[in-house]
């Protein structure tokens, strides 16, 4: 009879515990709702501050080998490219408490715990990614040394913020120079080393962008489910 009583003691304990872990995963779950709407708000942000640049590089390019006499435009693009750079981050505050509390074993939809899984370790690749967006943009900032008088880009920096105000997502317009700058140079290589710099770091960002944005979709995706599961509305 002891041994029965404790027996239905530590059976209650546990169901007990279970019920309030079960509690908590939902409450956290339902927090990470409101973490991946942040994510989507951001993706669209950072998408368009990216795309803008992407567009000024490939007038970069293109004006440095058909139109090389249009200097006002090629310092405005240039200028604006290394202005327009937005990150994609998540806030994960939700999936890392219930990593460090032990509560993902509570979820047994396992679709849904590797569609939570796979959204977030997503964020670890990607931040090799970025480190390559980042090397070519540092390519740009030396080679820009051949073409483009700095004191020109000095006057240029006047900056207005247009579109969003989310962290890493404002679009930011230069301002267009005063008077029609010289390049500082009108060598074929200088020219084309500038130009493939402004080349490499579209095709880069172009590829970061198409991953932000299936990343966008994989957040999407993972709301409805978790919203199907735990029948939030």
């Amino acid at each position: 009879m002891l041994f029965l009583a404790v027996s239905l003691g530590f059976y209650a304990e546990n169901t007990r515990e279970g019920i309030l872990h079960k509690k908590e995963v939902k409450s956290q779950l339902n927090s990470m709702l409101s973490d991946l709407q942040s994510d989507i708000t951001l993706f669209d942000s950072v998408t368009d501050r990216n795309r803008f640049g992407a567009d000024m590089a490939d007038t970069v390019v293109e004006l440095l080998h058909s139109d090389i006499t249009n200097t006002t435009q090629i310092y405005y693009a240039a200028r604006t490219v290394t202005a327009n750079v937005g990150y994609y981050y998540t806030n994960a505050k939700s999936y890392d408490q219930l990593k460090s509390a032990g509560l993902l074993r509570y979820i047994k939809n396992k679709g849904l715990l590797d569609s939570i899984g796979a959204y977030y370790v997503s964020f670890q690749w990607l931040a090799n990614q970025i480190d390559l967006l980042r090397l070519k943009l540092d390519e740009i900032h030396k080679g820009n040394a051949r073409l483009f008088d700095s004191y020109i880009f000095q006057q240029m920096i006047s900056t207005r913020i247009f579109g969003t105000t989310s962290l890493g997502g404002q679009r930011t317009v230069i301002s267009k120079p005063a008077v029609k700058p010289d390049l500082l140079s009108a060598d074929a290589k200088d020219v084309n080393t500038v130009s493939l710099n402004y080349h490499y770091y579209s095709t880069t960002i172009k590829f970061y962008i198409r991953m932000g944005n299936a990343l966008q979709a994989r957040a999407k995706e993972l709301i409805e489910i978790i919203k199907k599961e735990y029948r939030f509305d």
